[in-house]
């Protein structure tokens, strides 16, 4: 797999310039038993996805207001400028993650999306030639971490079947398309009536579907009544929904599409 540009100290990081696919074999463990334990825990800067948010929010049953008051802050994508909710560290000397105990995670099971990569790092890129999305994995190496290179080899989608990786990432692959398509564009305006669409979709469905049932939107938009009766409840179904619906508002895509016998109106342009 070839090794580090540098010796790493302290907090130190970096990330392997190596690209990893599926069956590329690396060791990592972590638990008690490692000297480092739960210093990764620490001054993270770690976006949330719509997913996570449900997770943790039916966790600590709470509401999705409640909950993002109580552990998230708004952040801006570096890449795509496009605004979602981070974790909120501890207000404490080494600013720690608010669901770390002594004992470790006390979220394990319902840990976000990035929590369960560690250490590998997740990359997508357009191949335009083949009109697809191709997904790359790295390593990322931190100078406390000494669980990097110990414990059994591990092939990448061993690593990601074992950290239950599949069941967090295909509800939010809709959301990640969306985002990497901002990346392409490059650093064009966005309208702020698009950017608080698309936090209000990526942050909170409670207040999206109260937006789709108590504005003009079924008015405007043509949806079929087997969908209307399942994202009344299903928050997964809403989600999906939700990703279509700005998917056909800020790139044209026409996954839900106006009624066309809806009166002419100035409406928003796509990105």
């Amino acid at each position: 797999m070839g090794e580090a540009i540098t010796e790493l100290k302290g907090t130190d990081r970096i990330i392997v310039p190596i690209k990893l696919e599926p069956h590329t074999k690396f060791k990592f463990t972590c638990g008690p038993g490692v000297p480092c334990f739960k210093l990764c825990c620490s001054e993270l800067y770690l976006p949330l996805t719509p997913y996570d948010i449900l997770r943790l929010r039916n966790r600590l049953k709470l509401t999705t207001d409640q909950f993002l008051v109580a552990y998230t802050e708004p952040f801006i994508l570096p890449k795509s400028k496009l605004p979602v909710a981070r974790l909120k560290m501890r207000n404490d000397e080494h600013k720690t993650c608010p669901f770390v105990s002594e004992k470790g995670c006390q979220v394990y099971e319902d840990r976000p999306l990035a929590c369960r990569y560690y250490p590998l790092g997740l990359g997508i890129f357009r191949n335009r030639d083949e009109g697809r999305n191709e997904d790359f994995y790295y390593l990322v190496k931190e100078g406390f971490c000494q669980g990097l290179d110990s414990g059994p080899e591990i092939t990448v989608e061993e690593y990601r079947q074992s950290q239950g990786i599949p069941e967090f990432e295909e509800p939010v692959l809709e959301w990640a398309e969306i985002i990497m398509k901002k990346e392409s564009l490059g650093p064009i305006d966005v309208p702020q009536k698009s950017l608080e669409l698309f936090f209000m979709v990526s942050t909170n469905p409670e207040r999206f579907r109260s937006f789709v049932f108590e504005s003009r939107f079924l008015e405007i938009y043509e949806v079929d009544k087997e969908t209307i009766e399942k994202i009344k409840e299903d928050d997964l179904a809403l989600l999906q929904f939700g990703f279509k619906w700005l998917k056909s508002v800020l790139y044209g895509e026409n996954l839900i599409p106006i009624k066309k016998d809806l009166p002419k109106k100035k409406k928003m342009k796509p990105f």
